[in-house]
């Protein structure tokens, strides 16, 4: 994952999954990390690790521009 930034963390694989198409379908390449835990128990993730949002270095600035509407909800 060398080359890669995280942008975003969140607690859920639905939240995690719909900021991950949103930027795919906008064609910025996304990689969800850390969500192994989540999906055998999804409550863990508040306690114990977050879902962890990654793009390339070069598209972070506009990834973190498209994902902000959706955390300020």
């Amino acid at each position: 994952m060398e080359g890669l930034v995280e942008v975003a963390q969140y607690n859920t694989i639905i939240e995690a999954e719909m900021a991950k198409g949103r930027l795919e379908a906008y064609g910025i390449d996304a990689v969800l990390t850390d969500q192994a835990l989540a999906r055998i128990y999804p409550g863990a993730t508040h306690t114990f690790a977050s879902i962890r949002l990654l793009v390339k270095a070069e598209d972070a600035a506009l990834a973190e521009e498209m994902l902000k509407p959706l955390e300020d909800d």
